[in-house]
């Protein structure tokens, strides 16, 4: 069996898709294990796509780590409410300093 790469997609929801095949006009691709392959338009593929699940994962446990090493996703700002979010670059930076 065929290691088949997994994307973190946008495509009626987020989900995770399984492709068969990235082509220059068509992707084919499944979102549970027991579907059948579909295909998509590589045009609205590329829309859909957000990033690899291994990406995603990652972000996803450094996200958790700050979150358990109270860390605030928010940073003080001179603009009317006074707080802005901070980016993820900045949270990876806080979380691996703190390590």
């Amino acid at each position: 069996m065929q290691n088949k790469q997994k994307w973190w997609v946008y495509i009626n929801g987020y989900r995770v898709a399984e492709t068969k095949s990235i082509g220059y006009k068509w992707v084919y691709y499944r979102t549970s294990e027991y579907s059948r392959y579909r295909k998509i338009k590589r045009s609205e593929w590329d829309k859909a796509c957000l990033s690899t699940l291994a990406e995603q994962q990652e972000k996803l446990d450094i996200i958790n780590k700050a979150r358990e090493l109270g860390i605030s996703n928010t940073k003080k700002s001179r603009k009317k409410f006074g707080w802005t979010y901070k980016t993820f670059q900045e949270i990876k930076l806080e979380v691996t300093s703190y390590v």
